[in-house]
């Protein structure tokens, strides 16, 4: 099975095709791009950099025959963008759609070169002085959520992971408040800094078996926390006379 994979909860777009086989999933093609401050955002690039790792390989997007997306936490806008070009593809083709978290993507990476028992810490920065953290125990050759995804301020993060046996710290969120972390929370380096399409797509593996379009519809981002309008509007946005009315 041909599955193409993105990422977009952060500026960095990942994209990814990989061949599923049983139990095995091998990288077709990979591609990470950041554009610089100002460039182009995922609405510009996308879909354009799938059908860019398509065409070499003389694939286009009706070969694709599973979709797998990060849906977050991240970056609102980011999320809405690739989750809604992912579901508008896969359900124009008619093939299946699995989500993955973008954290237990970045987590996944890292195990790879964590011991036997780590806590892995993802961290991106989710802004306002927080940031979006992952908790996960390496156990074997898989990932164990030992707590919910949250976003948290330094400090609160510290408060639960601060001291644990194992626990490493890493990603864009770590970078950007290293120096309240540094001390506490040991950096796991190198870690990615960034969640990459190709653990998305091994983590979404198992859920493409099958085209289900309840389960497309139904696929949302895993935000964590209210977005601007919720926290402004929690009751909705209210709604005045038409304009023009003089009322």
């Amino acid at each position: 099975m041909l599955v193409a994979a993105v990422d977009t909860a952060t500026l960095t777009l990942s994209c990814a095709l990989l061949e599923l086989g049983p139990g095995s999933a091998a990288v077709v093609a990979t591609r990470t791009d950041r554009p610089p401050p100002g460039g182009p955002g995922h609405s510009v690039r996308l879909p354009g950099a799938l059908t860019e790792l398509l065409e070499p390989l003389g694939r286009s997007v009706r070969d694709v025959e599973g979709w797998a997306v990060g849906l977050g936490p991240g970056s609102f806008t980011g999320l809405r963008i690739g989750l809604a070009t992912w579901k508008g593809l896969a359900y124009a083709n008619r093939r299946p759609i699995a989500g993955a978290s973008s954290l237990a993507a970045m987590a996944l990476e890292a195990a790879r070169s964590a011991p036997e028992g780590a806590l892995l810490v993802p961290l991106l920065d989710a802004r306002k002085g927080e940031v979006y953290a992952g908790f996960f125990r390496v156990r074997g050759a898989e990932l164990e959520p030992v707590m919910p995804e949250a976003a948290v301020s330094p400090e609160a993060l510290l408060s639960r992971v601060g001291g644990a046996p194992g626990a490493v710290g890493f990603g864009e969120g770590f970078a950007a408040f290293r120096g309240r972390l540094e001390g506490a929370l040991p950096e796991l380096a190198p870690g990615p800094a960034t969640p990459s399409a190709e653990a998305v797509g091994r983590l979404a593996a198992a859920r493409l078996a099958r085209y289900d379009e309840p389960a497309l519809f139904a696929l949302e981002p895993h935000y964590v926390r209210p977005s601007e309008a919720e926290v402004k509007f929690p009751r909705g946005v209210p709604v005045g006379p038409p304009a023009g009315t003089g009322r």
